[in-house]
C-alpha cells in the first residue's frame, strides 16, 4: 500500500449512530469486510484510507456527531433520496439480484422503477468517488449493490485503479439471462470497468466469464479479458476470517463462563448448533426437516440431543423475510410438540442477535455445527466455528452449496435438500471418535490460519496493483503517414519478401453470401504485379475451401492455404496438411442445422475439414444471440481435438491442427526472408499475428477490434492501396 490511498466503497459504512437516554454514541460494526479493511497496512500511505457508503442517518445527525468518529479511516457518507434508497436497496438489490444470484428465481420481483433507482444510486456514488480520486488512489468496490459502479468511475476517471469484489455467488448464464437485456448489459459492462474482478470461487469466476462471452461477445483467455483496449483480470479470492480472534477467544474468561453455563444447562446432552441470518438462502427450513428425519430414523437419540437454533434478524421490511420467520417458528413449535417431553425440548430457538462471547461459547460448547445453506457465496460461520475449536473437538456438517465447501475439505459435506443424508451425517458426527474429530479440525484450521482475512485483503490489493501496472494496452497504431512510409521503405530494401494475405475482409469486402465475393479485377491485377517480382513470395492464407480459391485465383503465380491450413498449394500442387477423417461432422452438422432453423437467414457451409455457420444475412441481434448460444454449446460438447472459431458473423468448427499461425510460422522459417508481412481481419488471423513477432515481421489488422497485430488498417480499400504502393514501379531496391 506504499504511497497508495485506498478508497473503499460498500453499501454500509462500518459504524452506526445509537441514540439512547438522550445521548448519541458511535457503534463500530463487526464483520469480515470491516476486519479485512482494518487489517491492511496503511503506515506508508501519506493519507488516511477513505470509506464511502450509503448513509442510514440524516445529514443533520452526520454534521452533529461525525466528530465522534476518530479512527484510521476517513468516512464519506452518500445521502440518497429516501425513495431511491428504498427502490435501490430493497427493490433491485435485494428483490432481484439477491434472489437471482442465489438461484431463487421464483422470488425475483423485477420492477422497472427499481432498476432505475439502482442506476441512480450507482451514479450518485460514482460522483462522490470521482470527486475524491487523486493519482495513485486505489478504488475497491464491494458487492452486488454497486455492479455498475466501476464503469461509471472509469468514464469519469479513465486512469483510475479500480477493483471489484463480489461477496455473493455469481450464477450461471442460464440464471443471468432471466434479467432484461438492458440489465445484463448494465451489470456486465459495469464490472468490466474494473481492472480486477474478484470472486470467492473459480466456479463463480467461470460463470462470470461465460456470461461476458455469451452476452457481450467478449473473449477471455486464462482469466484475462481484452476489452476496449484494456486488459481486465478476473480471479478467485476466497475471503478468510480473523483466525486468531476466534481461536484465542476460546480461553477468554467470559467465553469460558458462558460455555460452562451451556454445558451445565443441557445436563450432558449432545448439542447441535446452528446460527444464521433470517434469509431464505440459509436453508433453515430444510435443516428443521432434516432434524425431524433424524428423530424419525434414530429414535434412540430422543432426550439425548438438543438442537440450538439462533436466527439473526435481517431485512424485516421485505415480505419474504417476514414470511420466512413465521414458517421457522411454526416448524420449531411443531417439532417440539411432536418429539418433546415435559422435561425436554429437542429445539431451543432464539430469534435475535448474540454477543461475541455467547457466539464463541456456542461454537465451543456444541458437539456438531450444522451449517447447511441452500446457496451461499462463502459462509464465514463455518470458518469461525472451526477456528474457535482450540480443543480440536467438534464436527462441522457443511452444505456443498457454499463457497466454503471448497476449502473445508474435511467437513462432512451434505446436500441440504436431502434430509435423509443430513440425518445420517448428523448421526455420524455425533458418534465420531475424538481422534477423528481432532484430525479433521486440524486440517481445516491449518488452511484458515494460513489464508486469513488479512491475507485475503492483501492478496487482492497486490493483484490489483500488479494488474494495473501491466494492464494498459496501447491502442494498435493506424498504418498511416510516417508509419506507412517506414513500412514501404523496409519493403523496398528487402531482398526477399513473404506476403501472407487473408482473403475475405482483407482483399475483398464481405458479402451476404460467400459465393458472391469473387475477386474484382483490381485485386487480381495487384496480386499479379506483386507475384511477378522475383523478390516476392505471395501466399493467400484463407478459410476458403481449395476449390473456390483455385477457381478464383488459381491462374495467378501465387501459393495458397485453404481452410485455415488444412490444405496448402505450392508449385501448382495441393496437399493436405492435417490428419482428419471428418467423422466428427456427423455429430456437429445436425446441431448447426438446428441453429439454422432457429435463426432465419443463417446457413451452414461445409468444407473438407471444417463446418461454418454463417449468420451475416440474419437479423443482427438474433444472429448475435444465437451465435453466443452456439459457441457455448459447442465448447461444452466438442472433443478436445476440435476448435470453435468465433469469426466475423461466422462460427466455424475445425480441427485444432488447422491453424493459420502454424502455417505462417512454417512458411516464414522456410527461407531467410528479410521482410514478412501478414494482413488479416478476423479472429482466425490472430493466430497468424501471434506467430509472427520477429523484428522483420509485420502484422496488420483490418478494421476495429482488439488484436495481436502491430498495426491497424481501417478498410479493404486501404489494404489494396498499400499493396498497390508495394507493387508500384517506383518502389525499387
Amino acid at each position: 500500500m506504499k504511497n497508495n490511498r485506498l478508497i473503499i466503497v460498500s453499501y454500509r459504512l462500518p459504524f452506526s449512530f445509537d441514540s439512547a437516554n438522550g445521548s448519541t454514541t458511535v457503534k463500530a460494526s463487526s464483520g469480515g469486510l470491516v476486519t479485512a479493511m482494518k487489517s491492511l497496512d496503511f503506515r506508508e500511505s501519506a493519507e488516511k484510507p477513505v470509506w464511502v457508503g450509503c448513509a442510514d442517518f440524516s445529514r443533520r445527525t452526520w454534521e452533529k456527531y461525525k466528530h465522534l468518529l476518530n479512527d484510521d479511516f476517513e468516512y464519506i457518507p452518500v445521502f440518497l433520496d429516501r425513495k431511491i434508497q428504498q427502490d435501490f436497496y430493497n427493490g433491485f438489490s435485494n428483490s432481484v439480484l439477491w434472489p437471482l444470484f442465489h438461484y431463487f428465481t421464483t422470488y425475483v420481483d423485477y420492477q422497472e422503477k427499481d432498476f432505475v433507482a439502482y442506476q441512480k444510486a450507482n451514479e450518485a456514488v460514482s460522483e462522490t468517488v470521482s470527486q475524491l480520486l487523486k493519482p495513485k488512489d486505489i478504488v475497491w468496490v464491494h458487492d452486488y449493490h454497486f455492479m455498475g459502479l466501476p464503469k461509471l468511475i472509469r468514464e469519469k476517471q479513465p486512469d483510475a485503479t479500480i477493483g471489484f469484489f463480489l461477496h455473493i455467488p455469481f450464477p450461471s448464464y442460464e440464471i443471468i439471462r432471466i434479467l432484461p437485456q438492458k440489465c445484463k448489459d448494465y451489470l456486465l459492462t459495469g464490472l468490466l470497468g474494473a481492472d480486477l474482478i474478484g470472486f470467492h470461487t473459480n466456479d463463480y469466476n467461470i460463470h462470470f466469464l461465460q456470461s461476458v462471452q455469451i452476452n457481450l461477445g467478449v473473449q477471455h483467455k486464462i482469466w484475462k479479458i481484452n476489452y476496449h483496449d484494456r486488459l481486465i483480470q478476473s480471479d478467485s479470492f476466497p475471503v478468510g476470517i480473523n483466525y486468531s480472534l476466534y481461536h484465542d477467544a476460546y480461553d477468554h474468561p467470559d467465553v469460558v463462563e458462558e460455555r460452562a453455563a451451556l454445558k451445565s444447562a443441557y445436563n450432558g446432552n449432545k448439542i447441535i448448533f446452528s446460527v444464521d441470518r433470517l434469509d431464505y438462502t440459509k436453508g433453515v427450513m430444510q435443516r428443521l426437516d432434516a432434524l425431524e428425519a433424524f428423530f424419525r430414523k434414530y429414535p434412540e437419540w430422543t432426550e439425548k440431543l438438543t438442537f440450538i437454533l439462533v436466527v439473526v434478524p435481517s431485512r424485516d421490511e421485505i415480505q419474504k423475510y417476514g414470511e420466512r420467520k413465521q414458517m421457522i417458528e411454526q416448524a420449531v413449535g411443531r417439532i417440539n410438540g411432536k418429539y418433546g417431553t415435559l422435561i425436554w425440548r429437542p429445539i431451543v430457538y432464539r430469534y435475535g442477535s448474540v454477543s461475541f462471547p455467547q457466539l464463541v461459547a456456542l461454537y465451543t460448547a456444541c458437539d456438531v455445527a450444522l451449517i447447511t445453506p441452500i446457496r451461499d457465496g462463502m459462509n464465514l460461520v463455518a470458518k469461525e466455528f472451526v477456528a474457535s475449536r482450540k480443543d480440536h473437538q467438534g464436527v462441522l456438517i457443511l452444505s456443498e452449496m457454499t463457497g466454503a465447501a471448497n476449502e473445508m475439505s474435511t467437513a462432512l459435506h451434505i446436500n441440504p435438500f436431502d434430509e435423509n443424508e443430513v440425518a445420517d451425517k448428523m448421526r455420524l458426527a455425533l458418534e465420531m471418535e475424538p481422534e477423528e474429530q481432532a484430525r479433521r479440525i486440524a486440517i481445516m484450521q491449518r488452511r484458515l490460519r494460513e489464508y486469513d482475512v488479512k491475507k485475503w485483503a492483501t492478496s487482492f490489493v497486490e493483484s490489483l496493483l500488479t494488474m494495473r501496472n501491466t494492464q494498459q494496452i496501447e491502442p494498435t497504431p493506424l498504418l498511416k503517414s510516417e508509419t506507412n512510409f517506414s513500412l514501404q521503405e523496409r519493403y523496398a530494401q528487402a531482398r526477399s519478401r513473404l506476403l501472407l494475405l487473408d482473403y475475405d475482409g482483407t482483399l475483398v469486402n464481405y458479402k451476404s453470401k460467400p459465393e458472391q465475393a469473387a475477386p474484382p479485377i483490381e485485386v487480381i491485377n495487384v496480386l499479379g504485379r506483386l507475384a511477378s517480382r522475383r523478390e516476392n513470395y505471395v501466399v493467400i492464407i484463407s478459410g476458403r475451401d481449395q476449390q473456390t480459391l483455385d477457381e478464383w485465383l488459381g491462374f495467378l503465380p501465387i501459393d495458397m492455404v485453404a481452410e485455415h491450413g488444412s490444405y496448402i498449394k505450392q508449385q501448382g500442387l495441393w496437399r493436405r496438411d492435417i490428419l482428419d477423417d471428418g467423422s466428427w461432422k456427423t455429430i456437429v452438422s445436425p446441431l448447426l442445422i438446428d441453429f439454422v432453423t432457429r435463426c432465419p437467414g443463417s446457413f451452414v457451409e461445409e468444407k473438407s475439414h471444417s463446418l461454418a455457420w454463417h449468420y451475416r444475412s440474419a437479423e443482427s441481434e438474433t444472429g448475435f444471440v444465437r451465435s453466443r448460444e452456439l459457441i457455448n454449446t459447442l465448447e461444452n460438447l466438442l472433443p478436445y481435438q476440435l476448435r470453435v472459431i468465433d469469426g466475423n458473423c461466422v462460427v466455424e468448427i475445425k480441427s485444432t491442427e488447422t491453424d493459420k499461425g502454424k502455417v505462417a510460422k512454417q512458411l516464414s522459417l522456410a527461407r531467410p526472408y528479410d521482410f514478412v508481412l501478414a494482413i488479416g481481419d478476423d479472429r482466425t488471423d490472430e493466430d497468424m499475428f501471434s506467430a509472427l513477432k520477429l523484428e522483420n515481421q509485420y502484422t496488420i489488422k483490418v478494421g476495429p477490434g482488439t488484436t495481436n497485430a502491430a498495426y491497424r488498417i481501417e478498410s479493404v480499400g486501404e489494404v489494396l492501396a498499400l499493396l498497390k504502393d508495394f507493387s508500384s514501379e517506383t518502389v525499387t531496391l
